[in-house]
Formats: C-alpha cells, structure tokens, sequence
C-alpha cells in the first residue's frame, strides 16, 4: 500500500483548486487523453465516495488502496 505521504502527494498533485479532496472534474482532468469518460469517473468517485460528497478526501483515498489489497 502508498505510504501517507505518498498517499498526501497524489493528492496535492490531483486537487488543483487545493479544497482537500478530489472532484471527478479533477480525476477526469487527471486521466485527460485516457480514454477514460466522466460517466466512469463519476462511477468511480460514488463506489469509494463514504461520505458521499462527490468528492474524493485523504482518507476515502487511502480506503480505496486498501481495498486493492495494495
């Protein structure tokens, strides 16, 4: 599993308006040329979202590398 600091720059790196969490327009910006749509994206926050804000925090974050097993 990412280590918290790593864990702490992928966040910074995806949060650009620097709110502490992670929009689905910033993880789409983030993966912009993948092929990657918003719909999946959207899907993605909703299925690790906990707090269901529709964003991504540090914790919802780490919970999703723990749930891979990383």
């Amino acid at each position: 599993m990412p280590t918290d600091k790593q864990i702490e720059e992928l966040m910074e790196g995806l949060d650009v308006d620097k709110s502490g969490k992670v929009s689905s327009k910033e993880l789409l910006a983030a993966f912009q040329g993948s092929g990657i749509d918003m719909d999946s994206v959207k899907d993605f926050i909703a299925a690790h979202d906990l707090d269901q804000d529709g964003q991504l925090d540090k914790a919802e974050m780490t919970d999703f590398f723990k749930s891979l097993g990383c």
